[in-house]
C-alpha cells in the first residue's frame, strides 16, 4: 500500500500501520454527498482524506482472529447454504484460491486436505458441486485485468506474457495471488484438453489491452 504523505495521527508513522485505499465505493459515496457516510469518515481518526487512506495500526492478535475468521465463516457457509446460493458458490470458488491455501497454512492446515474434506462432506450432505474451470478462468482474467490496468497501466504482447506480467506484479500481493490463480486454472484447463495455453495466454492478453 502507499504511504501516507503526512501524520496527523501519532499511529500512523508506526511499523505496524497498515495504509489501506479506500474501497471505491465508499470514496464514490462521499463525493455524491452522502451525508450519514462523509461525518463518520470525517470523525474517524483512521482516515486521511487528502488521500483517501484508511491506517490500521494491525497486532499479531488482530491478524490470528482475521485469518482464522475467514477459514471458519467459509466453513460454517458451506455448511448452511443451499448449492444454489451465490454464497456458497463464492465460497467454493474462494477455497480453489492460492490466498485460501495461505490462510491454510498461516493456521497450520494442509489447504489440499481441507479441499480433498470439504468434497467429501458436501457429497456426504447431498451438496455435490463441480467449478466450471473455464467460466472460471475468465472471470479471474478480467477481474486480474481491471486491477492491472488501474494498477500498473501497460500494454502488454502474448510472447513471454506471464513473464512480463510476473516482474510488473512482483511485490504486489493482490495481482501476484490473482496471477497465480490465472495460472492454476490455465495448467489444469490445459491437462485436461479443454484449450491450449497459447489460446489462453493470447485471451489474457487481450484482456489487458482492452
Amino acid at each position: 500500500m502507499r504511504k501516507s504523505t503526512t501524520q496527523a495521527q501519532p499511529f500512523w508513522s508506526n511499523p505496524e500501520t497498515i495504509h489501506h485505499v479506500l474501497d471505491k465505493d465508499i470514496i464514490d459515496s462521499m463525493k455524491r454527498g452522502n451525508e450519514k457516510c462523509s461525518n463518520l469518515m470525517m470523525m474517524d481518526p483512521h482516515y486521511e482524506h487528502q488521500n483517501n487512506l484508511y491506517h490500521i495500526e494491525w497486532t499479531r492478535d488482530d491478524i490470528d482472529t482475521l485469518l482464522h475468521g475467514m477459514l471458519v465463516r467459509s466453513l460454517e457457509i458451506l455448511r448452511c447454504a443451499d448449492p444454489s446460493n451465490d454464497q456458497f458458490k463464492e465460497e467454493i470458488v474462494w477455497q480453489a484460491t492460492p490466498q485460501f491455501a495461505e490462510v491454510c497454512r498461516y493456521a497450520g492446515l494442509d489447504p489440499q486436505i481441507i479441499r480433498d474434506e470439504v468434497k467429501s462432506i458436501m457429497k456426504g450432505r447431498g451438496k455435490e458441486f463441480e467449478v466450471d474451470q473455464l467460466a472460471e478462468f475468465v472471470h479471474w482474467c478480467g477481474f486480474f485485468a481491471e486491477m492491472f490496468k488501474e494498477k500498473k497501466a501497460v500494454k502488454v504482447v502474448k510472447q513471454g506474457l506471464i513473464n512480463v506480467l510476473t516482474q510488473h506484479c512482483e511485490g504486489d500481493y493482490e495481482l501476484t495471488t490473482i496471477l497465480g490463480q490465472i495460472l492454476d486454472l490455465m495448467d489444469d484447463l490445459y491437462i485436461s484438453g479443454v484449450t491450449a495455453r497459447e489460446v489462453m495466454v493470447e485471451f489474457l492478453a487481450k484482456e489487458i489491452n482492452s
